[in-house]
């Protein structure tokens, strides 16, 4: 029975990388028959999630109160190259990965946010140990592939990109890329009991979140339009508005925004949030029963396009661009970039235009998914055929 170790994972807290781990380790486990593993930035959060495909759940970074982290200190100030610095640090994955058939990065967007010190040591460790490195699931700016970066994407013998963005841009640059949809298409729902204030078949999810908020080009007007749509729902529609919370990490919580929606809307019965702590599976057990979704967070619009849930996105990144195009041949109309968000006028009128075609919008998704998402098998053969005999 091969052994896959799943790294790179930063928590359940986020609720796209539970998404992205929990049906990775299942996919993997129904396919190959393989043993899986995570390292986990939160291990302890993560076990209380029940990943339950996944044999063992272990710390990515040795403990800071470790007797290894204060060698690890005084060695640094004794002039320990930083290489060493950071593969003690990160000395779990690297022991647990030389331990493996077979390792996949699964921090899909990982090379979008600056220069990852730790990744290019663990990779360099574990390929220098002879361990197959796959980066699983990711999206990458096109021009941020280069120099550092790029000899990092090297080390991987398999890039395995969820939109056709990056894995145009990859190719180009020469490396090993097969094209697949973001494993989160194949998360399994829960369907919870429904909230009072739920109206079935006549409610609209909304999710905001602080990242969009500081990448737009003026967060309080940003944030006013959101406001002004939920306006727009309450005074045109008996609908009623749920707020989403899918990432609930202290420093990027879409609670944070979401509860100061929710305060605009105090008095108002008709717009309520859902708890913080739900599992991704149950999430997408709400986000299923929506009439519509208006999001920033990608893998909430993932959890909507695969239940064929009409979905706005407000994006800033190449994975909400590249999966909308992917999916509808063109993201115009199914994502309006951050960055380029202005008045109310424009958010209002795209949500308008999305109603005015949900019908056919859930009768396309539901025709096309099929599709979209083929390969499952055929990926995990390409993966596990990497394998160390």
């Amino acid at each position: 029975m091969s052994r896959v170790l799943l790294y790179n994972h930063g928590g359940c807290e986020n609720r796209g990388c539970e998404a992205i781990v929990r049906a990775t380790s299942e996919i993997f486990r129904d396919e190959a028959g393989a043993r899986v593993r995570l390292t986990s930035a939160t291990p302890e959060l993560d076990r209380a999630c029940g990943l339950d495909a996944i044999e063992r759940i272990a710390a990515d970074q040795i403990s800071p109160y470790s007797v290894s982290r204060l060698v690890n200190s005084v060695g640094f100030r004794l002039g320990m190259p930083r290489e060493s610095e950071v593969a003690r640090k990160w000395s779990p994955v690297i022991r647990l990965g030389r331990r493996s058939d077979v390792c996949l990065s699964v921090g899909g967007d990982t090379y979008c946010y600056g220069r990852q010190e730790h990744l290019l040591v663990i990779n360099g460790r574990l390929r220098r140990a002879g361990v197959p490195l796959v980066l699983w699931g990711c999206s990458i700016d096109p021009e941020l592939i280069e120099g550092e970066r790029l000899e990092d994407l090297r080390q991987y013998q398999l890039i395995v990109a969820r939109e056709s963005i990056t894995a145009k841009a990859l190719t180009d640059a020469g490396l090993p890329v097969r094209r697949w949809c973001d494993p989160a298409f194949f998360l399994r729902s829960v369907q919870e009991p429904l909230p009072a204030a739920w109206r079935e078949g006549a409610t609209v999810g909304m999710n905001v979140s602080p990242l969009v908020l500081h990448k737009a080009k003026d967060g309080d007007a940003a944030f006013s339009a959101f406001c002004a749509l939920i306006e727009h729902i309450l005074r045109t529609s008996g609908d009623a508005v749920a707020l989403i919370p899918h990432v609930t990490w202290a420093h990027d919580s879409d609670l944070d925004a979401l509860g100061a929606l929710k305060a605009r809307f105090a008095d108002e019965p008709r717009v309520f949030l859902l708890p913080g702590t739900l599992s991704a599976m149950q999430l997408k057990g709400y986000i299923a029963r929506l009439k519509a979704l208006v999001t920033a967070r990608t893998h909430a619009s993932i959890a909507a396009y695969s239940t064929a849930v009409p979905t706005l996105v407000i994006g800033y990144s190449v994975k909400a661009r590249g999966i909308a195009r992917d999916l509808f041949g063109d993201e115009q109309g199914h994502l309006i970039p951050v960055q380029e968000l202005g008045g109310a006028g424009e958010l209002v009128a795209a949500y308008d235009a999305l109603i005015a075609r949900a019908q056919d919008e859930r009768a396309m998704l539901a025709r096309t998914l099929p599709a979209y998402t083929a390969g499952r098998r055929e990926t995990v053969q390409a993966v596990m055929a990497l394998c160390r005999s």
